[in-house]
């Protein structure tokens, strides 16, 4: 059993990784995940690589690729391995790409193609309307996540556009209840489902999407006979600060601050330098002059793929400094500068 993933970057790859061996530790299904990073054009050899991959491949992730050269040479080798992928699952690329889309019933080139009417005639007026349901469903979800990724509405920069857009997904799971389940649509529900996995890409999330492909589109007995338990999305904050020592994601300035100024003594940093001079770290506050600013991306730390971010803050602090490692969305950095690192009341936060 095979999953092949071509991403755009390098943090899915850990994860990718961890939830192979956990899930072939939990249910032996002799699982193999390829990934690639499609971030940049890839060599004959590479190219081999792939090919060799998807057609050995049960289920194939596109995810991020909008580069034309690669999506050129993709296209066609997908399409000559198209009987022997059970899912292609096609998320934020290119519309040639996104055409690819098939999960049993939903099939995007279909919907939008020429032949979207295709069998028409020999369907019953229930099933032609549970069809064009899923087509709207289909267009209207892709059309609003163009918006939000883009952070425009009607050409218009929108405030905190990505950040709004994580946390109306982290609701997605639970208005999708609400949709039948009824033939194309139960696979648009399915593919919606999966990019909530995909957008909280925790270890366990990513794991959970690769199981729920699995599950749901390959006629393997092995799955068919197991009790496979897939939890809900799990739910991360667009914004936080971060760091590589502390207990958790910090969602305010003033929970990080607290935990800065209460740090074990026994640290290996250095204490990190503070206005007031009160013995209570509810009162003391950092000193701007000696504290770093960092904007961290927010999927390798939601992947926990941190290592070289961990080396840098505490390069930061071996040198006597404070660091505020603030995670943000890829597209708009706004709302954590405006949470972490601005301050609009009368005294400075830093």
């Amino acid at each position: 059993m095979q999953v092949t993933v071509l991403n755009v970057g390098s943090s899915l790859l850990a994860p990718l990784k961890n939830g192979e061996r956990e899930i072939n530790r939990e249910y032996k299904l002799d699982l193999r995940v390829a990934a690639y990073n499609f971030g940049s054009p890839l060599n004959q050899i590479e190219w081999s690589e792939v090919d060799h991959d998807l057609a050995a491949s049960d289920v194939v992730f596109v995810i991020h690729v909008m580069d034309g050269e690669n999506a050129a040479r993709l296209i066609p080798v997908l399409e000559r391995y198209r009987e022997r992928h059970h899912a292609v699952i096609v998320i934020n690329c290119m519309p040639e790409l996104m055409r690819r889309t098939r999960m049993g019933s939903l099939d995007v080139g279909r919907f939008f193609g020429n032949d979207s009417d295709e069998g028409k005639g020999r369907r019953g007026l229930g099933e032609i309307r549970n069809f064009r349901r899923a087509v709207r469903l289909f267009s209207t979800a892709g059309s609003w996540v163009s918006k939000q990724v883009g952070g425009r509405t009607n050409g218009k920069p929108t405030r905190h556009g990505h950040g709004q857009y994580l946390k109306l997904i982290d609701k997605l799971p639970n208005i999708l209840r609400f949709v039948p389940t009824a033939g194309t649509l139960r696979d648009v529900k399915n593919y919606l489902y999966i990019f909530c996995y995909f957008l909280q890409p925790t270890p366990r999330n990513i794991r959970s999407m690769i199981l729920f492909a699995l599950k749901h589109y390959v006629p393997d007995g092995r799955l068919r006979k197991l009790k496979i338990d897939i939890p809900a999305p799990e739910a991360m904050p667009s914004v936080a600060i971060y760091h590589p020592d502390g207990p958790k994601l910090f969602e305010t300035f003033d929970a990080y601050r607290k935990w800065h100024f209460g740090r074990s003594p026994k640290s290996k940093v250095q204490s990190p330098k503070a206005k007031g001079i009160s013995s209570n770290v509810t009162e003391l506050t950092l000193d701007a002059e000696s504290t770093i600013g960092l904007l961290l991306m927010r999927p390798q730390v939601v992947s926990k793929t941190t290592k070289h971010y961990d080396a840098l803050i505490h390069a930061i602090e071996g040198e006597g400094l404070s660091v505020i490692p603030a995670i943000s969305t890829i597209m708009d950095n706004r709302e954590a500068c405006e949470k972490f690192f601005i301050d609009t009341s009368p005294s400075p936060k830093s």
